[in-house]
């Protein structure tokens, strides 16, 4: 008996929404999904997906045009779900994501989403290793999981949120902090390249039907009204993400096996060597001549001079100076005693005070900040600000 046949009671949450009409089961929905594919440059990319499932993100590999496709899934129903949507373009086969049975090296990107969370650390160590194993040195690993936040949350609050999810979606759910996540992949040999956090938005309105379209709501709504028990545990998997909303976030890796580029030294192979990656490098004549520096990547910012004028009311006033690659740039301007109360952010931050002074708190924990003081805080950690006298904030979103 395949899992989508099981009891609604016993169904593994995923396959519960799946079969009420979900087709994007996926904690950080399509823009997180997009996000990753688009950093793991998949064009002309020979790709491997682990547990596609429904099919949904093999779709969207192939639009982005890969030399080929090859989808692995234990489950029999979802591989030929899945071989559906790809059709001829690609093939799909069953088979373990900790034991694919393809060649070394033979991938130049693998990509699993929402697989390696319901993995304990033996899963996930297998499943690290056969990624590792078809990739070819230099290629990508692109997954996109449930993260706990902040990193420093203690282990009984982390042990309550996994016993709860376990008990709520029928899944041994054990999602890791952005840093764990970080340092998994490290321990395995990937180098980290690319790493973005936003809100666990499964069960969100917003993210619905950013997801499903208001079509594809109405019905999931519709299926829910028909089927008192899956509604019922619907309505309990949404508590728990509602109750644990502060701690969870969805978070998209790409990381790579290191390849020639990254060797000190002369090593034996890439795949054995120790990553190097400068921070700064130096160029030299050659590499001058080769790489012609352009002027207009330049951009530049007054800050103090471009901050919006100051408003009334309770908070400061707030105006996006540009957003470019990696960072976009805020800056807001405040009145003695306005201030920003307890708020997250999506990604992690870096932040100024240039003009005045403000008070930036983290739990207990408050920092002042005068012009030449920075502050780096990760992703979706509640924080708050207040001007002690008139200001000029920038913030830096790391994105």
């Amino acid at each position: 008996m395949t899992s989508r046949d099981r009891d609604i009671d016993h169904l593994q949450g995923h396959w519960l929404l799946a079969r009420l009409g979900k087709k994007v089961l996926r904690p950080g929905g399509r823009k997180m999904t997009e996000w990753i594919l688009d950093q793991a440059r998949l064009t002309d990319a020979r790709v491997v997906e682990l547990a596609p499932g429904l099919g949904i993100t093999a779709g969207e590999i192939l639009n982005r045009a890969p030399s080929s496709y090859v989808g692995v899934d234990e489950d029999a129903d979802a591989a030929r779900t899945s071989s559906g949507i790809v059709s001829d373009r690609g093939r799909v086969i069953e088979g373990k994501a900790q034991a694919t049975g393809l060649d070394d090296d033979s991938a130049d990107a693998v990509v699993g989403e929402a697989m390696l969370t319901m993995q304990g650390d033996k899963g996930k160590a297998a499943i690290l290793d056969e990624a590792r194993r078809i990739l070819a040195p230099g290629g990508r690993y692109a997954i996109h999981e449930l993260a706990l936040t902040p990193d420093d949350i203690d282990a009984a609050s982390k042990d309550e949120i996994r016993l709860a999810m376990s008990k709520s979606i029928r899944v041994n759910a054990r999602p890791l902090t952005v840093a764990e996540w970080r340092r998994l992949l490290e321990d395995h040999g990937f180098v980290v390249e690319q790493i973005r956090t936003a809100e666990m938005g499964l069960l969100k309105p917003s993210q619905l039907i950013d997801d499903e379209g208001p079509a594809g709501v109405a019905r999931i709504m519709g299926n829910m009204i028909k089927l008192p028990a899956a509604r019922r545990r619907v309505l309990g998997m949404r508590k728990v993400f509602v109750e644990h909303d502060d701690a969870l976030a969805s978070i998209g890796i790409v990381a790579r096996i290191p390849d020639r580029s990254d060797i000190a030294g002369d090593g034996p192979t890439a795949r054995n060597a120790t990553p190097r990656r400068p921070d700064i490098e130096f160029l030299d004549e050659g590499q001058k001549a080769e790489l012609p520096a352009d002027p207009d990547s330049l951009s530049f910012h007054d800050v103090v001079e471009s901050a919006p004028p100051a408003q009334d009311g309770d908070g400061p006033a707030v105006r996006r100076l540009q957003t470019a690659d990696g960072v976009n740039l805020i800056s807001m301007r405040f009145r003695a005693g306005q201030a920003l109360p307890d708020h997250r952010a999506a990604h992690p931050i870096t932040v100024q005070c240039l003009q005045g002074q403000v008070r930036f708190s983290v739990g207990d924990r408050t920092e002042t900040l005068t012009p030449g003081r920075v502050a780096h805080l990760p992703a979706m950690v509640p924080h708050r600000v207040d001007a002690d006298e008139d200001s000029v904030f920038l913030l830096s979103m790391l994105t």
